[in-house]
């Protein structure tokens, strides 16, 4: 695959951080990222036998909270394009009690290898803020998805508050570069992260985008504050 402008950027970006991802997340989360995922999993609505398609699945953890849900019985295919994620996300499943049962697909989030209305439900974990154009991904979310099934993103918020947005600003553009550069040796990429959450879609705004994409019931849940968020819309049809 050939990349150009935010995605060539991105997709060099996460292969420079992939080894230590992971850590890094728990650290700068306090710890709360893998809830935040349980959350996501949860508000997904599947069960043992269900068809799932996690997209940008970095190292694999939201793929993994779901195919404990699915199982037995269920897949999870989780898709990514920065190879060195894919290597350790399949590092992480090789042997495990979960092989076979999460496929790891090397693709795109803006032009998804599946066909039209077949998964229970589509997630996307801290990636909407990284790609090339939210509306197009989240269209093609919406497509693969099966009509009742559900789209869930789980991503980086702002407080409504504005003395907690301040110090989640300074938190994100002071702090957690410093963290990069101490725990994966990269700075750059941890200032993105700030950049990236200036002009994204927040709370009700990006619900009605969800919305007009084709998505009924809309709602979203705030975690930490209002720092992190999940968005969940139902595929209409059924």
């Amino acid at each position: 695959m050939k990349f150009e402008g935010k995605g060539f950027y991105v997709r060099g970006m996460f292969d420079k951080i992939s080894l230590r991802y992971d850590l890094m997340n728990k650290v700068m989360s306090l710890g709360f990222d893998n809830v935040w995922r349980r959350k996501a999993a949860q508000l997904c609505s599947v069960s043992s036998g269900s068809l799932c398609l996690d997209v940008c699945t970095g190292s694999g953890m939201l793929a993994l909270e779901l195919a404990k849900i699915v199982k037995p019985g269920g897949r999870v295919y989780a898709l990514e394009f920065s190879r060195k994620m894919l290597q350790v996300a399949r590092s992480r499943l090789d042997g495990g009690s979960y092989t076979g049962l999460i496929v790891l697909v090397e693709g795109d989030a803006l032009s998804l290898p599946f066909k039209d209305d077949v998964f229970d439900c589509v997630t996307m974990a801290f990636c909407l803020r990284n790609v090339e154009d939210l509306v197009v991904a989240l269209r093609e979310m919406v497509r693969v998805t099966r009509p009742g099934g559900r789209v869930v993103v789980l991503d980086l918020s702002k407080p409504a508050n504005r003395f907690l947005r301040r110090l989640n600003d300074v938190y994100l553009k002071a702090v957690v570069p410093v963290l990069g550069s101490i725990i994966v040796g990269e700075r750059d990429p941890y200032a993105y992260m700030y950049a990236s959450l200036l002009d994204f879609p927040v709370r009700w705004e990006l619900a009605r985008i969800m919305s007009g994409l084709g998505l009924r019931d809309v709602r979203f849940y705030e975690f930490n504050l209002g720092m992190v968020a999940v968005h969940v819309g139902v595929k209409g049809g059924s």
